[in-house]
């Protein structure tokens, strides 16, 4: 049976969530309550949807905080995931790509044989 685009996507979705709030911490303050799986360029960007450099563990008051202080954020961002981290994925998100079934499939399998995000 073949599958569908949105369904590999939900699968990657899952697996990557998982992943990202098994570190069990928040990567800005260090709180380990309301973890969730964040991204710093938009998730609607598929093809840097499920990249580590966009994929971030932070807590429900970073995250807010991170709406509230876009700067404030891109300075996390970039302490966390290294300098330049957010001009290399602001520049990437502009590159157009397609998505295709075989992209969700690579995701699916690099993610299923990772240890660790």
């Amino acid at each position: 049976m073949k599958l569908k685009k949105t369904t590999l996507r939900n699968k990657c979705d899952k697996l990557i969530g998982a992943k990202v709030r098994a570190r069990g911490y928040c990567e800005i303050c260090g709180s380990k309550n309301n973890l969730s799986w964040v991204h710093y360029i938009t998730r609607a960007v598929i093809k840097l949807r499920f990249h580590p450099r966009n994929t971030a563990c932070i807590c429900a008051s970073c995250h807010f905080r991170g709406h509230d202080d876009p700067y404030w954020f891109t300075e996390q961002w970039n302490r966390i995931k290294g300098p330049g981290v957010t001009l290399w994925l602001s520049r990437e998100s502009t590159k157009l790509q397609p998505i295709t079934i075989k992209f969700y499939q690579d995701v699916l399998d690099k993610l299923k044989n990772e240890k660790g995000l």
